[in-house]
């Protein structure tokens, strides 16, 4: 079974996804892994429940905000951290810590719901492999026959899990993609060191969601900014294959 364009892009991102991901690291978290020690480390009950209760007396707050999503990142509870971050970034739109934490627990959930959908296509092409094979598992169980009914249903299952795989994968690089465009946008321009390593983070984000305009646009950028980076090699490789991706349409 064939896969679809934009699926195989992803196999292409493959080869270079999350290799810059560091660069948002001591960034993030709110202000870093000590500072959630910090807050964990509270004394007087659970500091989770004392920062909820004080978003709930103050919740024009930015501070109580930030310091609740850095203790549900700490906890691992993405989903509350990312609606406590967009409430304090609903009060302090322009602050970069806060969009490179929100940013950077999009990248962890891009990279989970990715791996996600690696495994399930990876399942499908096992499945919908050169029938007769004595060595795969799938044709071991189900058969030889292209025409054996417990294959079909069992393709057609996988068919609409890697169609569920990489919507959510899509959903959450799309995510990515905007938390990183408003990074760079209130990045000072300049600085352009800073600059260069937000276009970046755009670039990569972009390719994730396979908007490869922004993916292009965005490593030409990089590469005009810093052009002798020790990155600028990779940066060169990712453009190319973003390029030769976009040319087949």
């Amino acid at each position: 079974m064939r896969l679809r364009r934009g699926a195989k892009w992803v196999f292409v991102l493959l080869v270079f996804a999350f290799a810059f991901g560091f660069l948002f690291s001591g960034v993030g978290g709110g202000g870093g892994g000590d500072l959630i020690s910090q807050l964990l480390g509270m004394r007087g009950g659970n500091p989770i429940k004392s920062a909820e209760k004080t978003v709930k007396q103050h919740p024009g707050d930015p501070t109580a905000w930030n310091q609740l999503g850095i203790l549900y990142e700490g906890k691992g509870r993405q989903a509350d951290a990312i609606r406590a971050y967009d409430t304090f970034l609903k009060l302090k739109p322009k602050d970069l810590v806060g969009l490179a934490a929100l940013a950077q627990i999009w990248s962890d959930i891009t990279t989970q719901r990715g791996n996600e959908y690696y495994t399930v296509a990876q399942e499908l092409q096992g499945a919908s492999g050169p029938f007769g094979s004595n060595t795969d598992p799938v044709q071991m169980v189900f058969g030889s026959s292209n025409s054996n009914p417990l294959l079909t249903a069992y393709t057609s299952t996988l068919t609409t899990k890697i169609s569920a795989a990489y919507g959510a994968y899509l959903k959450a690089a799309t995510s990515w993609e905007g938390v990183n465009r408003r990074y760079l946008q209130a990045t000072p321009v300049s600085d352009k060191l800073a600059r260069a390593q937000a276009v970046l983070q755009l670039g990569l984000a972009a390719a994730n969601a396979n908007d490869l305009k922004t993916t292009i646009a965005s490593y030409k950028e990089y590469l005009r900014l810093v052009p002798g980076s020790q990155l600028a090699p990779q940066v060169r490789k990712a453009l190319a294959a973003a390029e030769k991706s976009n040319s087949k349409g």
